[in-house]
This record gives C-alpha cells, sequence and structure tokens, in this order.
C-alpha cells in the first residue's frame, strides 16, 4: 500500500477549498452589506425623531465630524431646528456605551438616549435604557398620540442643561457633582454623564462652526 502524501495535490486541495470558503463569506457580506445598512439607517433615524425636534431633512445625510462626536443638522424649511450629537465612551461597567444627545441651536440639551450599552441587567440598564410608549385604544379614542419615550431618572437630568466655555465636567453626587445615579450603578451613571458633557462641551465650543453657512436658525 502506498503511504505517500501527495503534497503538491494536498495543497491545491487546501487552496482550493479555502478560495471557496473566502468566496462564499464574500457573497455573504454582499448580500447582507446593504440590509445590514437599512436597518442600521432606520434605527439612527428613530433615534434622530426621538432627539430633535420635528424636521423635513435628512440629518444621518447632512453630519459634522468635531474630535470623537458625530452631530447631525435638523432643519426645518432650511432652518436649523436642532442638532444631535452622538460619541462613544469606553468608561462602562462593561465597556463601551454610545450616547446620543439632542441640542437646541442655542445649545441647551433637550433628548438624551442611549443606543449601544452592554450594561448589567437591573443595575446599569436602567440608567440607560428607555421604552417606547405604545399607541392605546383609549388614547386613540381621546385624541392622543400616545407615542414618544417612557421617563428616565438618569437621562431626564440633563434636559435644560448647557455647557459653558471653560466649564468643569458634569459630575454624579457621590464624585461631589449635583448629578444624580442610580444605586448600584455609579459606573454607568458616571460614564452616560461624562459622555453627554462632553458632546455638550463639543457643541459650545464649535457652535460657530456646526452653525455656519447655514440658510437660517431657528432659536
Amino acid at each position: 500500500m502506498n503511504n505517500e502524501v501527495n503534497i503538491p495535490m494536498l495543497a491545491v486541495s487546501l487552496a482550493l477549498i479555502a478560495g471557496i470558503a473566502a468566496g462564499l463569506l464574500g457573497w455573504v457580506y454582499l448580500v447582507t452589506k446593504a440590509p445590514i445598512a437599512a436597518a442600521s439607517q432606520k434605527k439612527t433615524n428613530t433615534a434622530l425623531r426621538d432627539v430633535l425636534p420635528a424636521f423635513d431633512n435628512q440629518p444621518g445625510n447632512e453630519t459634522v465630524e468635531i474630535g470623537d462626536v458625530t452631530f447631525y443638522i435638523g432643519r426645518n424649511k432650511g432652518e436649523i431646528v436642532g442638532v444631535a450629537g452622538e460619541t462613544r465612551t469606553s468608561k462602562g461597567y462593561n465597556g463601551n456605551i454610545t450616547v446620543l444627545a439632542g441640542l437646541s441651536p442655542s445649545g441647551t440639551l433637550t433628548t438624551v438616549l442611549v443606543t449601544q450599552q452592554a450594561e448589567t441587567p437591573g443595575l446599569g440598564t436602567v440608567v440607560c435604557e428607555r421604552t417606547r410608549l405604545q399607541k392605546t385604544l383609549s388614547g386613540l379614542i381621546k385624541g392622543t398620540k400616545g407615542s414618544g419615550l417612557s421617563p428616565n431618572v438618569v437621562l431626564d437630568q440633563f434636559r435644560g442643561m448647557k455647557a459653558l466655555a471653560d466649564q468643569t465636567p458634569w459630575q454624579v453626587k457621590k464624585d461631589g457633582g449635583t448629578l444624580d445615579a442610580v444605586t448600584g450603578a455609579t459606573i454607568t451613571s458616571r460614564a452616560v454623564a461624562d459622555a453627554v458633557f462632553y458632546i455638550a462641551e463639543t457643541f459650545t465650543s464649535q457652535r460657530e462652526t456646526l452653525l455656519a453657512g447655514n440658510n437660517g436658525i431657528a432659536e
């Protein structure tokens, strides 16, 4: 019996298998690329509608990158009605947390969302999660919209705040600041506060750049 291994044939076989596998992976990537991108864009658009006033443009197509913040410009009839800033911090308890914050053209914070996180269920997630209010039959009968976001004791406290020039970063009460934190989730609360402040501070320092050359600004 001939037990010799045909090295050239084996090499060709392995190369052929690797080529087929690479081709299949490439095909899967091409097939799923567009649906994944569409789903991501849809998620972004939904979040932008949550944090910005009513707009008639495509904020996702009108972005400005400053430092680690991506700003989305919301317009209505050509006027800037709001700006949303998104950044990611690595200071979460379980890693990265992505925060999206709406700001008025003057720099006042409106709605804050956490769009990505992997925090501890029941602790860090209490800081991060908001649920969408569902429409109800009674609400429809009464004519109420029944939509929007549920309250969040940590995220809602930023509404109305504004970062001033050369201001020290906002801190939770445990660190000597004024912001509330969820008991048992101080690290998550601190990370979100840092991210929101960074967005607001970047907007304040770069406001003229962000709003320059636009058709109009709705204060």
